[in-house]
């Protein structure tokens, strides 16, 4: 659905130096797929996540979203109904006095008919386990209902691929509980392809797949065992692995017999009683 092919993007900093903010990353993305992007700070990873619906364009390199390429102007309408986008801070994306007024003002915006429109938000918000709410105002919501609402308008546009943006970085546990599940249904249920940016690497492990960046670069990727068992390499990416794996890792150092692919607490706790 997306590929990315040696994507390259400078911009200039306050003091006019250019500065590579990407160098040379190239993904595909396939159809119905749960990818997971972590990465510290300024590795890159928002940065990508704005050229997959053409916030960013290119400065050398090409991305295309169902074969529309986003350097293309002509194309950006249907690329942005095609990807929808989920940012860090849910109030910087209300807009309405009213949660189904909000869910309803993209509709609004791209011309859906109003017969469309009520089923749509309906749909949207029952997807997100949202519809006891619909009546009441946002800013009462806590910051985890508040992003399902954010998450609510975005759906209401059917796009095949939603990318959030470190989603939960702005939360408490239980909300990140919240948009972590709700994300993992869309993708499940309803087959949304899915590109989850984030840097808590427990949430990481519900992905398909995991894409770890570093210095503008993509060092490796794989599923989230092939991925977290890579305990050091991970740390000097100044990444922490799931507390389970380091463990494991320390255990395994000092002598104890334990398999390489633990992630899961559920795994350690079951390798160590045997």
């Amino acid at each position: 659905m997306i590929k990315i092919e040696n994507l390259k993007h400078y911009y200039k900093d306050i003091d006019g130096n250019e500065v590579k903010a990407l160098d040379g990353v190239s993904l595909s993305i396939a159809e119905g797929e749960f990818v997971a992007v972590i990465g510290a700070n300024g590795s890159g990873k928002s940065t990508l996540a704005r050229h997959l619906n053409g916030l960013l364009v290119p400065t050398e390199g090409k991305v295309t979203v169902n074969d529309m390429d986003t350097m293309d102007e002509d194309r950006t309408w249907d690329i942005r109904q095609s990807v929808g986008m989920v940012f860090q801070n849910p109030d910087n994306q209300i807009v309405a006095a009213i949660v189904e007024e909000d869910v309803a003002f993209g509709m609004e915006n791209i011309g859906v008919p109003s017969a469309e429109i009520r089923p749509r938000v309906d749909k949207a918000l029952a997807a997100v386990g949202m519809s006891d709410y619909a009546k009441h105002a946002p800013h009462l919501l806590s910051g985890g209902q508040k992003q399902r609402v954010a998450i609510a308008g975005i759906l209401g546009l059917e796009p095949k691929c939603i990318v959030l943006d470190e989603p939960t970085a702005m939360l408490d546990p239980q909300g990140r509980q919240e948009i972590v599940a709700t994300v993992k249904s869309l993708n499940k249920e309803k087959n949304i392809t899915i590109v989850y940016i984030t840097h808590y690497m427990e949430e990481a492990l519900q992905a398909d797949r995991v894409v770890v960046m570093g210095a503008g670069k993509i060092q490796f990727m794989g599923t989230p065992k092939e991925v977290f068992c890579r305990v050091e390499e991970l740390e000097k990416l100044g990444l922490e692995a799931p507390i389970a794996a380091k463990v494991a890792s320390e255990l395994r150092k000092c002598g104890a017999k334990l398999p390489k692919d633990i992630i899961t607490e559920e795994e350690l706790a079951k390798a160590l009683c045997q």
